[in-house]
């Protein structure tokens, strides 16, 4: 028999191996094994076991790594359809469904042969080093010698014999949670007896006083009558090691007489062993030390002690690395459905109730959409399956965790990649075991291994962090098309919501390819909810009843643009506008909250020399570095290359060096110095750089110690905040000239969604976008809540030029520490590519470049690429063998 095993190596097959026969019969798809490969051993995936195979020599797999598999039947298949429609390696696809950590990692061995040999001062170090403390591995080594390049004098002292070096797989990274636990060892009802026995130390202390001060080792007897201590008191003192009986029935101390004395001080104090005894009566089960610790104000010494007393015994129990169970959710029950809520809910509940189907939930922002979400889960849940909910960035968890778990208390689980490895792995065990029915997280739930995935919810669906870009590692997947492989094959639904719905997607609904559910209207809440919060509030709510009368609405709040060049023409140098001003006073004044979005992080966007024009770049990348007021300090957004602000002008000695175009932190700066008395709070990349840290700026501004946020687009992101009655967005034109082909799209959801964030709460509010474009038509289709009339625009540019939906776009990045490389290697896939389109007769399909980038240099590489355009351009690739060093995108979001 033999196993055919995926590899996490970037080459597109899969590698045969011989089973051996203590694995007949037990080995299965799906099995992590250890291979050998090339000169090492590799943990591997077993994607299909076979009785032969057309390899002529085969090599032995070495060792099965888990006893049941890793990686279901449904899920290989998975990742072979990922495989073909991204063009990634299978072995990689296949990793994907793994948590990481899980897999052995790769690390050498280096052992002294002859201590003899050694040159260099490194080297004799290293055989000094190994000749103390014996064989030592790469990762013991790099803390051993830090700093130095210890592997060149390693591989010194290979070749000339005093070493032997060998490659090994060290074990996983992650294995389950083990506590020490502490269990009652005694009936509870015997406490009390036991308790008066510690507390009447005094003849026991009376023994061990009466020995330590006699001359001579006294009579065992005798120290015992003069004492009063009972003979069961003796033999518990010799039983702990306290005291010997000698030959002739004399005591003699085992321990110093001040650690005797000190063991006296413990028993004196009994108060602290009645609270751990009370305590672990009371829970009647193992208890974790940890929590001992802290309800009873305990030491290990005082657990250790009682376990000497066999009072306690000590454990292991696993527990769970659950960042869910450790909160606390107020239990929420469904409200009833608005007449345009029901009527997409009786769509999605005929789907879930029958053979599935794909959903557009289009609606505005504040529609309701997230209730029919909740109702979709709950549907799913009750017919046996289980459900996945997508959100865009980890910012929006928090929330969305807080709503789904106060619906379904004690099946959620969340997953991102700010966990822990320990926490990922924990979350992929208790999904594989059925403990959990419903994932939260992002783009990375999807791989989650749920049992029987009825729903797959994508909420924000245009977003581009659902797309795995080309800059990261492959496989360069959407979850948008993973999601809808998943329920085609479970016959589940799948719902992608949002208030502004990808080209794409709107394309695709057009074409009777996915059902469009339509919720044009905010529905702000029912109606004696809001007549409580009136009364609570003593605000009068500026809604109106819904034609069903249960539910109360409100109109979008109202836009109104701001050409900020008739704002420089009338003096007005300031960055904010004259109306944003005014309504952040107002706003102050009503102790009401307002948001401001600017899609950039920093102080400023980039620093010049005001004499001779040098603009400070960096080093690696080429681009303008970004002047941070924080640590006074220049940083590169994409490298993370940080250096000193400029004091004079490294290239003409100038003192004019000038700070361009605003960021984050002079929007904060500048509106502390026009309102000094606000509380304002900066949220961007560069303040929510923790895990918690995205949850503890959001609370902080629901709970109201803050009056006006800061921020890129992370607050336009699907954030309810009921309290925002101002949205101003400073620079509408950031993104809009872009020299990319989605860069209206882009714009356009940006500023609809931030302009969403407001007036969701009785109060109302407005909009204020400030630009330098006002005629331009994603902008005036922002300033009026218009989709449709984007989408009409939008979709008559992408047909007259042959872009997305009409025609696929495929790009392929080439990347290169030398231009000339980079360059070159583009150059000849051109040349590959240009001969597949002719002999494949790919006529509708044409190649572009090849060229450098926009960002043409990031983090040290220089960047060229070329793009491959038509019905389906990945044809051109299939087939063939992909170098290593093409980086390929099919339908890539930017092409920047």
């Amino acid at each position: 028999m033999f196993a055919e095993v995926a590899l996490n190596i970037p080459v597109d097959k899969t590698f045969d191996y011989e089973i051996p026969a203590e694995l007949a019969g037990k080995l299965r798809a799906g099995h992590m094994v250890h291979v050998p490969f090339r000169t090492a051993a590799e943990p591997g995936i077993v994607v299909d076991v076979r009785e032969r195979s057309d390899v002529p020599q085969t090599k032995l797999v070495e060792d099965l790594l888990h006893p049941e598999p890793v990686v279901s039947s449904e899920r290989i298949k998975l990742a072979y359809a990922i495989r073909d429609m991204y063009l990634a390696p299978i072995g990689i696809c296949v990793w994907l469904m793994l948590p990481s950590g899980i897999a052995s990692q790769h690390d050498i061995r280096v052992s002294l042969i002859e201590p003899m040999g050694a040159e260099t001062d490194l080297q004799r170090e290293v055989v000094r080093l190994l000749k103390r403390r014996g064989a030592l591995r790469g990762r013991q080594l790099d803390l051993a010698l830090p700093g130095k390049h210890w592997r060149a004098a390693v591989d010194e002292l290979v070749t000339a014999g005093a070493v032997h070096k060998e490659t090994i797989l060290t074990p996983p990274r992650v294995r389950p949670k083990v506590v020490r636990t502490a269990t009652l060892a005694i009936e509870p009802d015997t406490i009390d007896a036991e308790l008066d026995a510690l507390a009447r130390p005094s003849r026991v202390a009376d023994l061990l006083e009466y020995v330590m001060t006699a001359s001579a080792p006294p009579d065992a007897d005798v120290a015992r009558k003069e004492s009063g201590a009972s003979s069961e008191q003796l033999d518990k003192l010799i039983d702990l090691g306290w005291l010997s009986l000698g030959p002739e029935n004399t005591l003699t101390l085992e321990h110093p007489e001040s650690e005797v004395r000190g063991y006296l001080a413990d028993l004196r104090h009994t108060s602290k062993a009645a609270r751990i005894l009370r305590q672990l009566a009371h829970e009647n089960e193992p208890v974790a030390v940890n929590w001992i610790y802290a309800q009873s104000d305990a030491k290990l010494a005082d657990l250790k002690r009682l376990e000497e007393f066999g009072l306690i015994a000590f454990g292991d129990q696993e527990v769970w690395r659950d960042t869910v169970a450790a909160r606390e959710f107020v239990p929420t029950s469904a409200p009833a459905l608005s007449a345009e809520q029901a009527a997409a809910w009786s769509a999605l509940e005929g789907a879930i109730h029958g053979e599935g189907g794909l959903f557009l939930l289009h609606g505005v922002t504040g529609s309701g959409k997230t209730e029919l979400y909740l109702r979709a889960i709950q549907d799913t849940l009750k017919r046996g399956r289980s459900a996945i909910f997508l959100v865009p960035e980890i910012a929006l968890t928090a929330q969305t965790v807080h709503r789904v778990a106060a619906r379904f208390p004690g099946q959620v689980a969340v997953v991102h990649s700010r966990l822990s490895e320990g926490e990922r792995y924990d979350t992929w065990r208790r999904a594989r075991m059925g403990l959990i029915k419903i994932v939260v997280g992002a783009r990375s739930a999807l791989f989650t291994p749920m049992p029987d995935i009825g729903l797959i919810i994508l909420d924000e669906e245009h977003d581009q962090s659902y797309k795995q870009s080309g800059d990261q590692s492959p496989p360069h997947y959407h979850a948008r098309d993973v999601a809808e492989m998943i329920v085609r094959e479970n016959h589940g639904v799948l719902i992608l919501g949002s208030a502004t719905p990808a080209i794409e997607t709107q394309y695709r609904s057009e074409q009777g390819e996915i059902l469009r559910l339509e919720l044009p209207n905010r529905i702000m809440g029912h109606r004696e909810h809001i007549h409580e919060q009136e009364g609570r509030t003593g605000v009068i709510a500026r809604y109106r009843p819904t034609p069903s009368g249960e539910a109360l609405t409100i109109d979008l709040p109202p836009v109104q643009t701001v050409d900020m060049r008739a704002e420089l023409k009338a003096g007005n140098t300031s960055i904010f506008s004259n109306a944003l001003q005014e309504a952040l006073r107002g706003v102050l004044a009503r102790h009401e909250q307002a948001l401001l979005l600017l899609n950039r992080r920093g102080q400023s966007t980039y620093v010049f020399c005001r004499d001779c024009g040098f603009v400070a770049r960096c080093p690696n990348c080429d681009t303008p570095l970004t002047h941070h007021r924080e640590g006074s300090a220049l940083r590169c957004h994409r490298c993370g290359h940080s250096q000193p602000e400029p004091a004079i002008c490294p290239e003409c000695g100038s003192r004019r060096i000038k700070y361009f175009g605003a960021g984050t932190q002079q929007v904060e700066h500048a509106v502390k110095g026009l309102f000094p008395q606000a509380r304002v709070v900066r949220w961007d990349a560069d303040s929510a750089s923790t895990p918690g840290a995205h949850e503890a700026i959001l609370q902080h501004f629901i709970d109201r110690y803050a009056d006006i946020v800061v921020g890129t687009q992370i607050i336009a992101k699907g954030l309810d905040l009921p309290l925002v009655t101002l949205v101003g967005i400073v620079s509408a034109d950031v993104s809009l000239n872009l020299p990319d082909f989605r860069a209206a799209e882009r714009s356009f959801q940006l500023l609809t969604q931030a302009a969403g964030r407001a007036g969701r709460g009785l109060l109302g509010g407005k909009v204020i976008l400030q630009t330098y474009q006002p005629d331009n038509y994603a902008i005036q289709a922002a300033a009026s809540h218009d989709t449709q009339a984007f989408y009409q625009r939008e979709i008559a540019y992408r047909r007259e030029l042959g872009y997305p939906p009409f025609r696929r776009l495929l790009r392929i990045l080439f990347s290169s520490p030398q231009e000339t490389r980079a360059r070159g290697e583009a150059e000849r896939a051109a040349a590959t590519l240009r001969q597949r389109i002719k002999q494949l007769n790919m006529s509708g399909t044409e190649l572009i470049g090849p060229a450098p980038c926009f960002f043409t240099r990031i983090d040290h590489d220089y960047r060229w690429h070329l793009l491959l355009r038509g019905p389906d351009p990945a044809r051109a690739l299939r087939g063939i063998t992909i170098p290593s060093e093409w980086h390929v995108d099919v339908d890539p979001l930017d092409v920047l």
